[in-house]
């Protein structure tokens, strides 16, 4: 009887840390990606711009205009909402490698400008940090805009290589799943060249699509000549900071002076209040495997959006 009774309160025991393990967004630990991170798939948080023909927000849409399609597959929206008002965590993050060395007072003038903007409400939560060959939050997520615009004026070298892929990493790993709300934002100003991380492009994008991180991104590298899309001004620094911005949900910028800087993080702020949030529950369990991710509008003509395109389902 005693060993009856020993063995139902291991097994018992096994299935309480189980379900322990399962239930927790996130398992802090020594090792490799899927040991540091691990986050259960339930509900899929899914921030989405819509624009007409014309490149303009699209702001009437209903619950009904939108259907969500994972692997192909219809999905079921559970919850949907118009962003006007909902609750921002945004990081944003400045390069100060050397790279950036002449342009350091136009990063910090326009971060300022950016900071001024985007908080309308009390909920709202911006974080700020930098990188070079080693990455500092200097102010972790805070209501707090004038400490930090004092933080930012702080900043006055810039040294070192740009560790940026390692920056996102570990602000999305870190960071995010501290966060008050499930709507995350990066905002990066950068000249977009990685040159010391220690993650790759591919493991970036990864974790930012599973904490459900968009990132958006404003190139320094514009210098005297503004680079559209199509362009030779266009390298291979800008194509992955392009993939890297828009498998997120996000955008990036190439603004060629402080006035063109000012516009795009007048566009970002734009983008972020002119988001609908979809949540859906998938219709497969976890599985470990990349599900994409596609957004239809219906009962509407020549409207496009933007969202992430999917998820490691973990």
């Amino acid at each position: 009887m005693k060993k009856l009774i020993l063995l139902a309160i291991f097994v018992t025991s096994i299935f309480v840390n189980t379900a322990f393990s399962q239930s927790n967004d996130t398992v802090n630990s020594e090792g490799d990606e899927d040991a540091v991170l691990k986050i259960t798939t339930v509900n899929i948080n899914l921030p989405i711009t819509v624009f007409d023909d014309k490149g303009k927000f699209v702001p009437d849409l209903k619950k009904d205009n939108f259907q969500v399609f994972e692997n192909k597959e219809a999905q079921s929206i559970i919850e949907f909402h118009s962003q006007a008002n909902l609750p921002l965590n945004v990081a944003v993050l400045m390069d100060t490698s050397t790279s950036v060395r002449n342009k350091l007072e136009f990063e910090r003038t326009a971060i300022k400008q950016f900071l001024a903007s985007v908080l309308r409400t009390e909920k709202d939560r911006i974080a700020f940090i930098t990188f070079d060959s080693t990455v500092q939050v200097r102010n972790d997520f805070t209501g707090d805009l004038s400490q930090v615009a004092k933080t930012v004026d702080e900043i006055k070298v810039a040294t070192g290589q740009t560790s940026l892929y390692d920056a996102i990493y570990k602000v999305c790993r870190e960071d995010m799943p501290r966060t008050t709300s499930r709507r995350r934002v990066l905002v990066i100003v950068t000249d977009g060249a990685d040159t010391n991380s220690t993650h790759t492009l591919a493991q970036t994008i990864s974790i930012a699509q599973r904490t459900e991180t968009t990132i958006y991104a404003l190139s320094t590298k514009g210098g005297s000549v503004f680079r559209v899309e199509g362009s030779p001004y266009l390298n291979t620094d800008d194509r992955e900071l392009k993939k890297l911005c828009r498998d997120t949900g996000g955008e990036v910028f190439f603004p060629d002076n402080i006035e063109a800087l000012t516009k795009a993080f007048r566009q970002v702020t734009e983008f972020l209040r002119n988001q609908y949030v979809i949540v859906y529950e998938p219709a497969n369990t976890s599985d470990g495997k990349f599900r994409q991710i596609e957004v239809r509008i219906i009962g509407r003509k020549n409207l496009s959006t933007i969202t992430r395109q999917g998820y490691l389902a973990k």
